[in-house]
């Protein structure tokens, strides 16, 4: 396809992900579960390890339980860890419907309400989410319905996780969530959303669009995104809302989304609703790594413009230092620790206008000044 290559540049290559550990066995398995054939047990020792630090061990379980010919070809020791993580995941997974049946008899029955992200693949059935651990619960409503929703939550029993001031008004006025919430006693935190991208962000999504576009669940109160649009998110969250730290996972959801994406929206239509969503860039980046370290397969005409050459270099130095999972008992090298800062650096200038973001940092430095931590310690002791 000629058209992909001009669009999209060339794919970065295994190779080109720095020589780290993961690319060793587990992006060749994430390509291919025929790969586990070619490994002896030394190898199953690092990368299980590598696949437990990326929260990706029960997605290579999945995967391998349903290869049935290479099942069986994989040592017995190793299939009982592989075991497990899926048995953990099938925990993790009960722990989500738990805390969205008793998120849905708490909402108002009028406000309608999105599921984003791992709520969104596990409620919908997405082939993604076996094996997938979730993290928290991301629910999307809109943004007339945001303080009828928060305050339903809080009389129900949950609470935000933060107290603080200025965290509490940089959340409300300048992010797309609230803060998080939790109900004591229950395991996954609640992050409660009116949109997907920081209001100050460069990335702003069409709020009208998202909604008009949502799909009921069966025999739900809850709706899910678009396919397109829950693309586009997961593109925006990887690569605007995350320093991208060990994110292969995040990866790994844009691979199966771009899988199961409808052939009709797969090219052309996918272009133009990120565009819509001014989601271009991250859409680009999304399809350039998942073609590249994963092997998915991108429609020649999905690739937007690519971005300046300087930023596509920048982007690549961070991601094959930072974005792959590294083993637990490696210290990082000077480069990784580099990317680490580069990568925290581009979060912040995504996320916040330049004079916001001078703000943001003098207020968290003054925070962090030895006198007002001993000043907080001080005051906690007298309370």
């Amino acid at each position: 396809m000629p058209g992909s290559v001009r669009r999209g540049g060339p794919a970065p290559t295994l190779d080109a992900a720095g020589h780290q550990p993961a690319c060793r066995h587990l992006l060749p398995l994430l390509r291919d579960t025929g790969h586990a054939r070619t490994m002896q047990l030394a190898d199953w020792d690092e990368t299980l390890r590598l696949a437990r630090a990326a929260r990706l061990l029960g997605t290579l379980a999945e995967r391998l339980r349903a290869d049935a010919a290479t099942w069986v070809q994989v040592p017995p020791p190793v299939r009982g860890h592989l075991q497990a993580a899926t048995h953990f995941a099938c925990h993790r997974a009960q722990l989500m419907r738990m805390e969205l049946r008793a998120l849905a008899a708490a909402l108002p029955a009028d406000v309608p309400v999105v599921l984003l992200k791992g709520a969104a693949y596990l409620a919908a059935g997405l082939p993604l989410a076996r094996g997938r651990l979730p993290g928290d619960v991301d629910l999307l409503v809109r943004r007339a319905d945001l303080d009828r929703a928060e305050a339903a939550l809080l009389r129900a029993g949950w609470a935000s996780a933060t107290q603080d001031a200025y965290d509490q008004r940089y959340y409300r006025e300048w992010s797309h969530e609230l803060p998080p919430m939790r109900m004591p006693g229950h395991a996954l935190e609640v992050d409660l959303h009116h949109t997907i991208a920081p209001v100050t962000g460069r990335c702003r999504a069409d709020d009208a669009l998202l909604l008009a576009a949502s799909l009921p669940l069966a025999d739900s109160r809850y709706l899910v995104l678009h396919p397109a649009d829950q693309l586009i998110h997961a593109a925006i969250h990887l690569f605007q809302d995350t320093e991208l730290d060990g994110r292969l996972r995040d990866l790994v959801d844009l691979d199966g989304l771009l899988r199961r994406l409808p052939r009709a929206d797969a090219g052309a239509r996918l272009r133009e609703r990120a565009a819509r969503h001014g989601a271009s860039r991250m859409l680009w980046y999304a399809l350039h790594y998942c073609r590249g370290w994963l092997g998915t397969p991108v429609a020649a005409d999905a690739w937007p413009a690519p971005p300046p050459v300087a930023a596509q270099r920048w982007v690549d130095w961070i991601m094959r230092r930072h974005c792959l999972p590294r083993l637990p008992d490696r210290a990082p090298s000077a480069a990784e620790r580099a990317a680490a800062r580069a990568a925290q650096l581009r979060y912040h200038l995504l996320r916040m206008p330049p004079a916001l973001l001078l703000r943001h940092v003098a207020h968290k430095a003054w925070q962090a000044m030895p006198h007002r931590s001993a000043g907080a310690a001080a005051a906690q002791s007298r309370g």
